[in-house]
């Protein structure tokens, strides 16, 4: 192999690997560790699921400004839906880069994430209501546009 060839090819195999290490860095940052089995992103509203199944509620939020969501009380009924458990996973955009943020003009939130609440459903039919909260906004006093679905979601969870 000639010496200018041998030059070309380092920086080459330099930028795969690079490249290699930075889309397995970004899958593993972008999914969850969960199974979220059936995905419901509704705003709010009834969910039907089968005996067993295992399904999540995705909510969007912005973390880093404080949407930290939870299941609020009074928990769902565990005769009906357990909780398998919830994640936080990021989104990975063109704004989380750096020096690119003010894309949007959003600054340091980025592109922000999706928490995933999942459940299994009992094995007898039923109903009960999971209600998701972000507790932070709420004691702040922040008003948002959309209120109270901004800080509050509540699903009718009917298992057949």
């Amino acid at each position: 192999m000639r010496t200018w060839q041998r030059v070309l090819l380092v920086p080459v195999v330099v930028s795969a690997v690079a490249g290699t290490v930075g889309a397995v860095s970004i899958h593993r940052m972008t999914t969850g560790k969960l199974d979220h089995g059936r995905v419901f992103t509704a705003t709010s509203g009834p969910l039907t699921v089968k005996a067993g199944e295992l399904f999540s509620i995705e909510v969007s939020a912005y973390r880093t400004a404080g949407d930290i969501w939870t299941v609020a009380d009074p928990a769902p009924d565990s005769a009906v839906v357990r909780t398998v458990g919830d994640e936080y996973v990021r989104t990975i955009g063109l704004k989380d880069l750096p020096g690119l943020s003010a894309l949007d003009g959003a600054g340091a939130l980025g592109s922000g994430g999706h928490y995933y609440f999942v459940f299994r459903a009992a094995g007898n039919p039923g109903r009960t209501t999971v209600t998701l909260h972000v507790d932070y906004r709420d004691h702040e006093g922040w008003t948002f546009s959309g209120e109270p679905e901004r800080t509050r979601r509540q699903f009718t969870v009917q298992v057949d």
